[in-house]
């Protein structure tokens, strides 16, 4: 495997680590929102995990790891921080119609998925960072917008 392959690799599995414990630390949320006491361990858990995984691609590819562990942590991050806002904010949307475990159970299966592709063909990390980016700037965008109309007229 070449070093552009190992890359892509990494970058599918340390996003599925983020994914995967942003989606648990959002179940992990009592009900005003406010973060559960396992935070603190998942965003390590997360970090340490997509850090570790990006330098194991990177060295089964017989290069070294510590530049996976360099770019791995902060890729986790991001996605840990966008998977936990995605998690919340449809748990929250759906209320008591909805479960708040079948929300985490979904997007934990996607978080698998993506590990399990990135592990067949590489280069489909990239195309689920791409993802990832996508949907933080969108929701940027909406949150912007979102109170855009709402102006007092005293």
């Amino acid at each position: 495997m070449d070093l552009f392959q190992a890359a892509c690799q990494g970058i599918g599995l340390a996003l599925a680590a983020g994914l995967f414990c942003g989606a648990v630390a959002a179940a992990s949320q009592d009900e005003r929102g406010s973060p559960g006491p396992l935070l603190v361990v998942l965003i390590a858990i997360a970090v340490l995990g997509g850090a570790f995984m990006f330098g194991a691609s990177l060295a089964s590819a017989d290069h070294p790891a510590w530049p996976g562990w360099v770019v791995g942590a902060p890729i986790a991050l991001f996605s840990f921080g966008i998977a936990r806002a995605v998690v919340s904010g449809a748990a929250e949307r759906a209320g008591e119609q909805g479960s708040a475990g079948t929300i985490v159970g979904i997007a934990a299966l996607g978080a698998l998925i993506i590990a399990a592709l990135s592990l067949l063909w590489g280069p489909l990390g990239l195309v689920a960072l791409g993802a990832i980016v996508f949907l933080a700037f969108g929701r940027r965008r909406h949150e912007q917008h979102k109170h855009a109309g709402l102006r007092s007229l005293r």
